[in-house]
């Protein structure tokens, strides 16, 4: 079953691009839809505060001649040219300044920090509105791409007629679901630990996968006996090891490449590997069922 598995996740590594294609294509449109919505929100902000200034210096002209007249009388103009230039260019001056600028708006024009507040908040919100339609596309694409992904490896590994496929979407989870809550409950009881716990859930979910590809795929004569041995449960969770060490050793290695490049890549390397996984039992059943001579 190893050799199967392995074989299933090398040859068929070409319908890697299907998750690949969907996934950046829908970054791409993502990209595109959050950099249009900001550049929008940017630019009406940008006119809120452009405005409310204007107002405001309108409003508050007389105050505002009297800060600049004091900030400027701050300065020796018979002094030594380059010592005046760089008093003018000091951060400190700049800063203090513009501090009482503001300061000096705040406290001429009514309302002026509550207006700016409001401004500066309804921007936030307005962003935090884009990144959420942007990352709703991302993970829209992520799923069509695991669907796509599943369709194309499902079609070519291990096909279902519409008998299977009922079989598939009814009889097997109702078994997954009662086994694992039956697991669940015995695991609660007996208080493993941790460790072994992960390791039990992993020959159960083994187990799992192997008895609902049997129900799946059981006709022809083939027997659970021959599916369910201790030898297929251990074969299916090695090679489920081995794809998901072969992932690590590839993120490790994008990795130190380039980080962003890791995680884009991996993205749909992921997608396509959980998918082989997932279909690497009922491949292995399903050959099993169409090598037993028909009587």
């Amino acid at each position: 079953m190893i050799k199967n598995s392995l074989k299933n996740l090398g040859k068929n590594l070409v319908f890697i691009f299907v998750p690949m294609g969907i996934v950046y294509l829908f970054m791409l449109i993502a990209v595109f839809v959050f950099a249009g919505a900001a550049a929008g929100d940017i630019g009406a902000t940008f006119s809120e505060l452009s405005e409310l200034l204007d107002k405001s210096l309108a409003d508050s002209s007389e105050a505002i001649g009297d800060f600049f007249a004091y900030a400027m009388s701050q300065i020796d103009w018979n002094g030594n040219f380059g010592d005046t230039l760089q008093t003018l260019i000091d951060t400190n001056w700049l800063q203090n300044t513009f501090k009482g600028f503001v300061d000096t708006l705040s406290q001429s024009t009514e309302g002026f920090e509550q207006n700016v507040s409001d401004i500066c908040a309804r921007f936030a919100e307005n962003m935090v509105a884009d990144a959420a339609v942007a990352i709703a596309l991302c993970v829209l694409g992520t799923l069509l791409a695991n669907f796509a992904t599943k369709f194309v490896l499902r079609s070519k590994l291990a096909k279902r007629s519409v008998k299977q496929f009922v079989i598939a979407h009814t009889l097997a989870p109702l078994a997954q679901t009662l086994l694992l809550v039956v697991s669940l409950a015995l695991l609660a009881t007996i208080r493993l630990y941790s460790l072994l716990v992960y390791a039990v859930f992993a020959v159960l979910m083994c187990i799992l996968s192997l008895l609902s590809s049997y129900l799946i795929y059981r006709g022809n004569g083939l027997s659970l006996k021959q599916v369910m041995t201790a030898k297929n449960v251990l074969q299916h969770l090695a090679s489920i090891c081995i794809i998901l060490l072969i992932n690590f050793a590839v993120a490790v290695a994008l990795y130190f490449i380039n980080k962003l490049l890791a995680a884009i890549l991996m993205i749909p390397i992921l997608i396509y590997s959980a998918n082989i996984i997932d279909v690497n039992s009922d491949s292995y059943v399903r050959a099993m069922a169409e090598a037993i001579p028909e009587s």
